[in-house]
């Protein structure tokens, strides 16, 4: 859907806005007109979705982040997008406090599918976790660091996924949307038809868009903090994220910081990120396995019908002249695997324009994973640079149009009853400042991590791990990026640095 179309979508609108999903063989279809509309008030356009909706993609992937409050009898909420089968993207804010220099320390919970039902009873449809651990980023822990607004946004990461969930949403790194939807969980008494934590929406067109943070007309009040903002790039409900809602303004618009080049590396690391067999063993996880690039083909040629139709996804097979150099980097853990993908308009800055497709990762396929640009040769027979048909398979299963078999939902009873909710929101005024166009790193407390360097986990940090060190060096690559001690997706002599600072006992 582009953006003039969303914007011809009121809440007296008939036209109906499919959002497909497919759970148990069963396509769901459902529609803007299924929506409970919120009571109009200054600063609050909101829409609450039906419960219907929250389990269906891409809304089964957006929960509910909660901890205990400062004060007695509070609880303090937010919002969490989950991006991998062990991680979910929110604001910086809700994971680390930035007053007290440090990570949050009450014991935080995501639940899924929030949503209360006829009799009053509030439940997780989908079920709920335990955080195991929060990062973020650097640049948010320093208080030197006044663009705020760029910079906040961090990750919750659990130990055993949500598998009626297995298509996460999709990121869109550099990308400049005209439009936003900002999908999260309210986190105060709002108007009466969202007083029941329903998930809520809210849309409008970007504007300020800076390198590194935008803002968009998008009015929430609270409850905001952590929401993917998206748009649809067509009828067929294409997503992309290009930012992570972390403040409004003082007219009630939302905004925050962008997906871009400078945080590529620190996301995919997080994304990658997995629990040991040993933790998710000891937590009782059920057993998943990513499904292979050649089993999405296979699906999609059994299941025609659910594929996205070519002539609106606009993908071309790559037979002409070069194009003139990437536009966007998409990453996506589908069915369960992680995707890398680049596109390349042929029309650079046009909406909606025809693009080449260069797969850099997927599950089962070994790819150069070496980004195409302008001068290099451009070979469209080589791995990775995809026809139409294959394009075509991507991003059907982008869309999320094919589903795991799902092993039984597990609702989970969400109670607030007698507690006062507090919007983990942060107030942003003003423009703020470009600054430092770097790449982001992770912020890791020394409490957090025991024994840098430690790769083996032997209470020492020697030669057999400098051997470890030494076998990884490069580019990350390994689910953890293993070796990179600094968080900048590389391993390399600044690490090695590190590493050689904490030689000896970990004790």
């Amino acid at each position: 859907m582009t953006g003039n179309d969303a914007a011809a979508i009121t809440s007296e609108s008939s036209e109906a806005l499919h959002i497909h999903a497919l759970t148990t063989s069963t396509l769901l279809a459902l529609s803007i007109n299924s929506l409970i509309h919120a009571q109009a008030t200054p600063c609050e356009e909101r829409i609450a979705l039906h419960c219907d909706t929250a389990r269906s993609y891409p809304f089964n992937a957006i929960g509910k982040l909660q901890w205990p409050g400062n004060q007695p009898n509070t609880i303090t909420s937010g919002t969490a997008f989950l991006v991998s089968p062990h991680a979910a993207l929110t604001s910086g804010h809700c994971v680390f406090n930035r007053g007290a220099g440090n990570y949050i320390t009450a014991t935080q919970t995501l639940s899924m599918g929030v949503c209360r039902n006829g009799n009053g009873t509030m439940n997780a449809q989908l079920g709920s976790r335990t955080v195991y651990r929060q990062r973020t980023n650097s640049k948010w822990t320093d208080l030197n660091y006044s663009n705020t607004r760029a910079v906040d946004y961090g990750v919750v990461q659990f130990i055993c996924p949500f598998m009626e969930v297995t298509t996460f949403l999709p990121l869109c790194f550099g990308y400049e949307s005209d439009w936003a939807q900002m999908v999260g969980y309210p986190g105060q008494n709002l108007p009466s038809t969202i007083q029941r934590h329903d998930q809520t929406l809210a849309y409008g067109a970007t504007y300020d868009i800076h390198p590194r943070w935008t803002r968009y007309d998008a009015k929430s009040t609270g409850g905001a903090s952590g929401s993917p903002a998206w748009d649809y790039s067509d009828v067929n409900s294409l997503i992309r994220v290009f930012a992570v809602n972390s403040y409004h303004s003082n007219n009630c618009d939302g905004g925050g910081p962008r997906l871009g080049s400078w945080n590529e590396s620190l996301i995919r690391n997080w994304m990658k990120w997995e629990p040991s067999l040993d933790e998710q063993d000891e937590a009782g996880c059920p057993g998943w396995t990513a499904t292979p690039w050649f089993e999405l083909v296979e699906f999609f040629q059994n299941n025609d019908d659910l594929n996205l139709k070519a002539e609106y996804i606009k993908a071309q097979t790559p037979n002409g002249p070069p194009p003139t150099g990437p536009s966007r980097r998409y990453m996506q853990v589908i069915e369960g695997g992680f995707y890398e993908w680049v596109e390349y308009d042929l029309e650079p800055g046009v909406r909606e324009s025809n693009f080449y497709i260069q797969l850099l990762a997927a599950p089962g396929l070994e790819l150069p994973g070496l980004i195409w640009h302008p001068g290099m040769d451009f070979n469209p027979q080589e791995p990775g640079w995809l026809p139409v048909e294959a394009a075509t398979v991507l991003l059907s299963g982008s869309a999320g149009r094919a589903s795991f078999e799902a092993i039984g939902i597990e609702q989970t009873d969400v109670d607030d009853s007698g507690f006062k909710h507090i919007s983990a929101e942060y107030l942003h005024s003003g423009d703020g400042e470009e600054e430092d166009p770097f790449d982001d790193v992770e912020f890791v407390q020394d409490d957090q991590q025991e024994c840098p360097g430690d790769f083996n986990g032997d209470g020492e940090v020697n030669g057999a791990d400098l051997g470890i060190m030494l076998g990884v060096w490069g580019d990350c690559s390994s689910p953890d990026c293993i070796g990179d001690i600094n968080g900048d997706g590389e391993i390399d002599g600044a690490d090695l640095g590190l590493f050689l600072g904490y030689w000896g006992s970990c004790a």
